[in-house]
């Protein structure tokens, strides 16, 4: 599908074609009349129309500015795709719903069309977490196992390596493979070698050790980290998926990728998110990518269409935040422009990649966590996850998600002729 002459009115190259220049298009009504007009109904459910226009083709790379209710009906397209690819999608049997999921989708829907409250992502996700709990299905735990998922990424996608490399790894308990861990260790600290130690079994980022100059920090310094990963646990971790929590515990060694500080001169400027690599969070449905977002310690500041294009969000709009956010801030420097240039070099892969390992897995939903900008490693996937969380903040976005992995769902047992 090509929204852009579906929804504009325009005509749109293939995907494939070169991204047209940097370009940045903000117009919601006439009296802001700069090529660009968009007439929204009273009502919402009416078409969306367009008095004029200029080319907004703004290819892979490409950032729109758009008003809210726009965004919102070019990334439900985007999600639809899912819907329909669903009906005759190869699920894997753990992805099957149980009962009481297929209860709570039934429920969902019917809020949905009827406009009582519709439920968000993260409702849906949090109650995916408790039935996990009650179900205790070990098949698809390799996607929360930072071991695990590299060997099985790779075999699903024709023995090609995506993740970081493993430079070691021990399970907890495991005194040989520890000795042999921390003498790994000892030597990339030797080298100076900037690298990464982290829990095999974590998430969210924590007892993670970022060692950019080991050589300076000290072996010490390194090897008390990798204890620390090694029996990690952390609160927020109880409150993940069963899946995450049955992944055998242990410590793995990888390279440390760029930092955003590491791509471009900061000057003065200074951000969380600039001593941290270039994330961009793919979202997969159904075999499809339908929406990206950048990293998740800062607040959501863009949305990438599974075309590639960078949709910068209207903060502004009524019951677009969460409640309690704090306030947005602008975009920390340089970090648009890094991610437009890692969009145009290397999208078409990461969207086809992460499209073809969640088809190859059978799976319902999946996100890949992609690494961008680095010049020595390339793109690569930092990790995946089943049952994660996504667009936070974003809370229309966030429902429609939820309506379309239930409308989904609900649309295969419709097609199976199971009631």
């Amino acid at each position: 599908r090509d929204k852009h002459s579906c929804i504009l009115g325009v005509s749109s190259p293939p995907l494939c074609l070169m991204p047209a220049p940097n370009q940045c298009f903000e117009a919601v009504s006439d009296s802001e009349s700069d090529g660009v007009i968009f007439a929204d109904g009273e009502d919402d459910d009416e078409p969306l129309k367009v008095v004029d226009c200029v080319d907004l083709d703004v290819g892979i790379g490409g950032v729109l500015s758009l008003s809210l209710k726009c965004t919102l009906r070019m990334i439900e397209m985007d999600i639809d795709t899912a819907i329909e690819a669903a009906r005759g999608y190869n699920l894997h049997q753990a992805c099957e719903l149980c009962d009481e999921m297929i209860d709570y989708c039934q429920k969902l829907v019917k809020k949905w069309a009827t406009g009582k409250s519709p439920k968000t992502w993260t409702c849906l996700l949090n109650k995916r977490i408790s039935v996990s709990y009650a179900l205790k299905n070990t098949a698809l735990v390799w996607l929360d196992d930072k071991l695990e998922q590299t060997t099985m990424t790779a075999a699903l996608l024709g023995g090609r390596q995506l993740h970081l490399p493993i430079w070691a790894h021990a399970a907890t308990g495991d005194a040989a493979a520890y000795e042999e861990f921390c003498s790994a260790v000892r030597g990339k600290v030797a080298l100076d070698e900037p690298l990464v130690v982290k829990p095999r079994h974590g998430s969210n980022s924590k007892h993670v050790g970022v060692w950019p100059t080991p050589g300076t920090a000290g072996e010490t310094a390194v090897l008390k980290s990798v204890d620390k990963a090694l029996h990690a646990m952390d609160r927020t971790w109880k409150k993940e998926s069963w899946n995450q929590n049955a992944v055998p515990h242990g410590v793995v060694l990888q390279p440390m990728y760029a930092p955003i500080a590491g791509l471009f001169d900061c000057g003065e400027s200074s951000s969380p998110i600039h001593g941290r690599p270039l994330e961009l969070k793919v979202q997969v449905l159904f075999g499809e990518v339908v929406g990206c977002i950048i990293n998740t310690y800062t607040p959501s500041y863009v949305w990438v269409s599974r075309e590639g294009v960078i949709h910068l969000w209207d903060a502004s709009a009524h019951s677009f935040l969460k409640r309690h956010h704090g306030n947005f801030e602008p975009i920390p420097m340089g970090v648009l422009e890094l991610l437009q240039d890692a969009l145009r070099r290397d999208w078409l892969l990461i969207r086809a990649n992460s499209e073809q390992l969640a088809r190859s897995a059978g799976l319902d939903e999946l996100r890949v966590d992609w690494l961008l900008g680095d010049a020595r490693w390339g793109p690569r996937i930092g990790e995946t996850t089943y049952m994660g969380s996504f667009a936070l903040d974003m809370l229309p976005a966030s429902v429609l998600l939820a309506r379309a992995f239930a409308t989904a769902h609900l649309s295969r047992r419709e097609l199976a002729g199971i009631g």
